[in-house]
């Protein structure tokens, strides 16, 4: 009889820690993650790492402090080396890195034409540093389509790297 109490006594306590405690334990705050900020929520936005216009000087000095081939590159190296998983834009599947050896080998897009990165931040205002920070979600690269006589058609997406949800 004891033994039935005390293990029933035991199940009801694992229970409530279990049905409970573990689920509110487990759950957080956006300002939890963000004790000394203030989240102001998600954004998505497009930049364009080239200059696709020849007389635009300003966009010239825009980028120019930019490394874009090196970062393109950093990307590659870093999927190449399976540091990070490749998805496809339009379904969120991940992508075989052969898949994109091969896409790039048969010339489906060239590096060099690499021109768009879409990003998916969160922006939370640091109250302590009186600051903005941004927290890359996510970062999809595009490279720009052309048609038969030469003109953009616009971008076409490589694919998507998540850094965080």
């Amino acid at each position: 009889m004891k033994d039935s109490f005390l293990a029933e006594t035991i199940f009801r306590y694992s229970l409530f820690i279990v049905i409970v405690i573990f689920p509110w334990g487990c759950h957080y705050s956006e300002k939890e993650k963000f004790p000394s900020g203030e989240l102001y929520g998600k954004i998505i936005y497009d930049t364009y790492i080239i200059n696709r216009d020849s007389t635009d000087t300003w966009g010239d000095e825009c980028l120019s402090k930019f490394k874009r081939a090196a970062l393109i590159d950093k990307i590659f190296d870093d999927v190449f080396a399976g540091k990070i998983t490749p998805y496809d834009y339009f379904t969120g599947e991940k992508i075989a890195i052969k898949q994109i050896k091969r896409m790039e080998s048969e010339g489906e897009f060239s590096r060099k034409n690499i021109s768009k990165i879409q990003f998916e931040e969160r922006w939370i205002w640091d109250n302590d540093k009186i600051a903005l920070q941004k927290q890359v979600i996510s970062m999809t690269i595009a490279y720009e389509v052309y048609d038969n006589a030469g003109r953009s058609r616009g971008q076409k997406p490589i694919f998507k790297l998540v850094f965080s949800k």
